[in-house]
């Protein structure tokens, strides 16, 4: 408790106190939030530009799979194409040895034949020019007056005559 007889002072509030502008409290806050709304401001720009750099990451990822799948797609579809055409080449190659063999086969054929008719009548008509040179030869001998060397020289003849023979004979 108090005394009687204590004065009771009341303070009086300072005229400088009075008199100086009290902080106004929404400058504090406003300050707070300014700093508060930069900070955050920043930190959006940040995550924007970690999230560009990680989309253009992906982008760049993805075009290069696009691109490698699309050439072995490409490779494939080539190589693909080269094997058909390698197909019908070899086939038609085919076809075209064996009509070339069909006609070779065919042209032998009918030159053989050509060749036998032409041989059968060189045959003949060697033959006959050998039985002449003979009688020839046997007359020769027989006339006194021939000399010996023309004699020797027919008989050469005939022996390439029946060489000559004996080789038409082998071909046939």
């Amino acid at each position: 408790m108090m005394s009687a007889s204590a004065p009771v002072t009341v303070q009086m509030p300072d005229v400088s106190e009075l008199t100086m502008p009290q902080p106004d409290p929404l400058v504090e806050a406003l300050s707070l939030f300014a700093s508060e709304s930069s900070g955050i401001a920043a930190r959006i720009r940040e995550l924007e530009r970690s999230h560009l750099e990680r989309m253009e990451t992906a982008a760049a990822e993805l075009r290069d799979q696009i691109a490698a799948h699309l050439q072995n797609q490409h490779r494939a579809e080539f190589q693909s194409g080269i094997q058909v055409l390698r197909e019908e080449f070899e086939e038609r190659l085919r076809l075209a040895t064996a009509q070339w063999e069909a006609e070779r086969q065919s042209l032998l054929n009918q030159a053989r034949h050509r060749d036998s008719s032409k041989l059968a009548q060189e045959l003949k008509q060697t033959e006959a020019t050998l039985d002449a040179l003979q009688q020839k030869i046997q007359a020769m001998l027989d006339d006194p007056a021939v000399a010996l060397s023309r004699i020797m020289q027919e008989n050469a003849r005939q022996q390439h005559l029946q060489a000559y023979l004996k080789g038409l004979k082998f071909d046939v």
